[in-house]
């Protein structure tokens, strides 16, 4: 079961937000336990190495995924940013004539 419980978590530099009551259901045990499984078979490792690696290619994954959330993030601003000043501009225009 996942040993993080509040409202913010650090992972490397980034901090993430998870929810205060994070427990897995019966389906998602299985689910996990079914794969650490797998990994273990695959490779001929045992149950912990398998849970690990399994970890963090999870992290890798999270990871990732903040980066994406972080580069649309900027796009956003560089958007708005944009717009604004487009809006600026040509109301200054509307003005003046």
């Amino acid at each position: 079961l996942p040993l993080v419980h509040g409202d913010t978590s650090f992972i490397g530099e980034h901090d993430i937000q998870v929810p205060a009551n994070l427990f897995l259901t019966k389906a998602q045990v299985t689910e996990l336990h079914a794969s650490i499984k797998a990994a273990q078979e695959w490779w001929g490792i045992s149950y912990k190495d398998a849970a690990h690696w399994l970890y963090l290619q999870k992290m890798a994954q999270v990871q990732a995924e903040m980066a994406e959330v972080e580069r649309l993030k900027a796009m956003m601003a560089r958007c708005h940013r944009l717009i604004n000043e487009t809006i600026r501009r040509h109301s200054g225009r509307a003005g003046s004539t």
